[in-house]
């Protein structure tokens, strides 16, 4: 992913039509192309990171067989000029180096095709649970205090279905728990930890740290970059999260922002980094009181990276709010409605999750103004 930089050929995803049929059949997916694949893996993981749940979409780079293809790059880099087409198809990133499409994000169904969007996978991740793992996978040292400065610790689920975000409306009741009792978290790459996957390689230095502040149903966390740098794209800004939940109505909340957010690339180029999210959810707890037998969760969210002089680098938002159905009991994976629009430079990826039940297994995606269907799943 070092090597990448970037060339993620977007311009080409007008043929993710012609390539896979409109009932997804399995043949088309073998012949998806690496540039249909990275379509694919764009909205899977935009809508993860909207959602903060896991799932796979059909067509992405590891079933359609794409994730060790090698894609030719130009010598530009892919943050020069204004990103525009470059007369080969709409909105084609340029990359330097021998280019590629990698970057699975392990257990958690995250794909990271290159750097832009691993960083943007970190920023929108920090803090959070699945951030933790992210961490951990890429050989930090996560280290958690409570009020007395002892250490705490905090067991990072194995489950793909979360908790992924922060504290969960106790849709994770033991989780959240033991997050309410720790009031700092470091999580620390120091002077540089690097990790390859397969003949990519991730390189993460600095330190992300979160403060918690505690006050009756009320948590508020803080969570701050500090010198971090993820190939060599340097993240910086403070992201706030305000979450309540009442133990006696099961209603809870979640809001968070960031400030001072932004991105400085290796050749220079600066973006603002903007994100606020919500989520609303209603629980009903089960017997054991583990985990809730049913309840809905509701997200809302609008992320942006934008340079100075006006270009989008990446953008998700949720033009329909995003409904988790935890009565689905694994029939349904992911949101069972709701629409994200995602943007990638001048690329834009819609997904559509449906009407609102648990049994109907498809979406569609709208690449480019062209429509297909998708199924939803796990692993």
């Amino acid at each position: 992913m070092k090597t990448l930089k970037n060339a993620l050929l977007l311009g080409y995803l007008l043929l993710l039509a012609t390539a896979c049929s409109q009932n997804d059949d399995v043949t088309g997916i073998d012949q998806l192309t690496v540039e249909d694949a990275t379509a694919v893996d764009l909205a899977q993981t935009s809508g993860q990171l909207v959602s903060g749940s896991s799932f796979t979409i059909s067509g992405n780079s590891i079933q359609a067989g794409t994730v060790n293809s090698r894609v030719v790059a130009t010598s530009e880099t892919a943050h020069a000029g204004n990103g525009k087409s470059n007369g080969k198809g709409k909105g084609i990133g340029k990359g330097s180096g021998k280019g590629g499409h990698k970057g699975v994000i392990d257990g958690l169904n995250l794909l990271a095709p290159n750097d832009e969007i691993l960083a943007i996978i970190d920023a929108e991740s920090s803090g959070e649970i699945r951030g933790f793992r992210i961490s951990k996978f890429g050989g930090a040292t996560l280290t958690h205090y409570d009020a007395d400065g002892a250490v705490v610790q905090l067991p990072l689920p194995s489950s793909q279905e979360g908790p992924h975000e922060g504290p969960s409306g106790n849709q994770f009741p033991e989780i959240d728990s033991l997050l309410a009792l720790i009031v700092k978290t470091e999580v620390d790459f120091g002077t540089g930890v690097t990790i390859t996957r397969g003949e990519e390689e991730i390189t993460r230095s600095g330190k992300i740290i979160i403060e918690r502040n505690k006050v009756d149903n009320t948590l508020t966390e803080v969570i701050t970059f500090e010198d971090y740098v993820v190939n060599e794209i340097q993240i910086f800004g403070v992201k706030t999260t305000v979450s309540t939940f009442d133990k006696t109505t099961g209603v809870g909340s979640l809001t968070s922002s960031v400030a001072g957010g932004k991105f400085i690339f290796a050749d220079g180029t600066e973006a603002i980094w903007t994100s606020e999210k919500s989520r609303d959810s209603e629980v009903v707890p089960s017997e054991d009181r583990r985990r809730p037998k049913e309840g809905t969760i509701i997200h809302q969210a609008k992320t942006s990276l934008i340079t100075a002089s006006g270009d989008v680098i990446y953008s998700h938002e949720t033009t329909t709010p995003v409904v988790i159905d935890l009565s689905c009991n694994g029939r349904r994976r992911g949101p069972i409605e709701g629409v994200v629009e995602t943007l990638y430079r001048e690329n834009e990826v819609i997904v559509d999750y449906g009407a609102g039940t648990c049994d109907n297994q498809t979406i569609t995606i709208t690449i480019n103004g062209e429509t297909t269907t998708k199924t939803i799943g796990g692993n």
